[in-house]
């Protein structure tokens, strides 16, 4: 224990080398943090401060951002100078697993001054941030991240992150001559938030072929507002705009959701859905138009950005829209990112999801199954204990010489990609020669963990 308190109590403070400190942030720290990010989150070395990160750090130390607050950084102080030179943060959110909600952790803004790399400061940082996650019930942590970087922190990807799919403008079919647009868009209201909440619902229930995304982020309407009119506009583009899509009779009958900003050519739409019993093809013709129309009065992030040329729905990786829009879609998708995800304390939420694993298990042909599975981490492992289709027991397991042997094995981290259906048993052993399985453990296995595609929409 360092000073009588523990990593994650806001008094916190651990002296590293080189006269550094490990600490917890204030609302004093703001400009520090500021003018470590605005430098770090820069494309070139020649470009000027990043005021567009800097906006945002205000916002999420302003005390007004409902899933952070300006002691979430944890931060390095260079005693000397009272300069930061390294920091993360930690937002809150909700996710849930087959409708079974539980809380995340969200590091993010992680930057170390390229003059104190190499010297473990974002380790120490991840330690702050993993205790306070921690002590405050999150069963997992995920982030969006550079490739590779997070697995030195106990990180592996297991979720799809966007995933998209282009139209180019003149694949838009023209209104008819003497034909009025049968649609409109409107931008929300606050007393919209509780319709744009369902729809939204809608959306994630409806993912993939009319069956919801295993993984979704819980929006409640204090972050819908928020994201509405709470957040400074200098960062909007990190936010999404909602408009409704409105019938000639002023009904809405679903919404659409763009960037705030449009960044380069395209224009970025991240949700769209429509009421039950609304036809996604009869309505998406006008609705590309109306698309297309504001992609052309929308604000830019640069006021150098190039004409619009295209929507990019970002949807994830099998929205029904994709169907909806057909064979005007680019023909060659881009692989869809992932998110990093972080399972700390893996018995205690398989304990959580429980009811799910056991739904499947009575969906298959064995249902009503006793019996122990055994499974091998190489570096530590688990056993589930089944009786009569319930889940028992999850207990640590590990191998034992000439002992019980593991009925399947996953080099450590790579079950999570099982768990959160990002990956079939069948991909990973075709992928990795050491994911093993018994004859026996098979059938199990697919029962319990079948591919399920997630999309997870980052609140920011």
């Amino acid at each position: 224990m360092e000073q009588h308190t523990v990593a994650q109590a806001s008094q916190y403070r651990r002296e590293l080398d080189d006269g550094l400190l490990l600490r917890w942030s204030s609302a004093d720290d703001c400009a520090g943090i500021i003018q470590l990010y605005s430098h770090v989150f820069r494309d070139a070395a020649d470009e000027p401060p990043n005021l567009w990160i800097a906006s945002y750090t205000r916002d999420t130390m302003s005390g007004r951002h409902p899933l952070i607050g300006p002691g979430d950084f944890a931060v390095v102080e260079e005693r000397a100078t009272s300069r930061i030179v390294a920091a993360t943060c930690l937002l809150r959110a909700t996710w849930s697993y087959a409708g079974i909600p539980f809380a995340v952790g969200r590091p993010e803004l992680v930057a170390s001054h390229p003059d104190y790399r190499n010297r473990g400061l974002v380790r120490a940082l991840f330690e702050l941030i993993h205790a306070r996650s921690a002590a405050r019930g999150d069963l997992l942590q995920g982030i969006t991240g550079i490739p590779f970087y997070y697995r030195q922190f106990g990180y592996e990807y297991a979720l799809d992150l966007d995933g998209e799919r282009t139209l180019w403008f003149d694949a838009i079919p023209k209104l008819k001559p003497g034909t009025a647009e049968p649609y409109s868009l409107r931008p929300i209201t606050p007393a919209d938030l509780p319709l744009v909440l369902r729809l939204y619902q809608h959306e994630q229930a409806t993912y993939h072929s009319g069956t919801p995304s295993l993984v979704s982020a819980t929006l409640d309407e204090t972050y819908l507002r928020w994201n509405h009119d709470g957040a400074t506009q200098d960062y909007s583009g990190g936010y999404w705009q909602t408009a409704l899509i409105v019938g000639g009779d002023d009904r809405p009958l679903g919404y659409v959701l763009t960037r705030k900003l449009r960044w380069a050519e395209a224009l970025n739409v991240v949700g769209l859905a429509v009421e039950a019993g609304v036809s996604l093809v009869a309505l998406m013709p006008s609705l590309l138009r109306l698309l297309q129309a504001y992609a052309h009065t929308m604000p830019t992030f640069k006021p150098d950005a190039p004409t619009p040329t295209n929507v990019s729905f970002g949807l994830g990786r099998c929205h029904p829209a994709y169907a909806a829009l057909g064979e005007a879609l680019v023909p060659r998708p881009p692989q869809p990112y992932a998110w990093y995800v972080r399972v700390p304390d893996l018995p205690a939420f398989l304990q959580l999801i429980a009811p799910e694993l056991e739904r499947r298990l009575a969906g298959s042909v064995l249902a009503g199954h006793s019996g122990d599975l055994q499974l091998d981490f190489y570096r530590d492992g688990l056993r589930l204990r089944f009786a009569g289709g319930r889940l028992a027991e999850v207990a640590p397991w590990r191998p034992q010489l000439w002992g019980e042997p593991a009925q399947a094995a996953f080099p450590p981290l790579v079950f999570t990609q099982l768990l959160f259906g990002y990956r079939s048993l069948a991909e990973l052993r075709h992928a990795l020669p050491d994911v093993r399985a018994k004859e026996e453990a098979l059938t199990l296995l697919d029962a319990l963990f079948p591919a399920i595609p997630s999309r997870v929409m980052p609140q920011d």
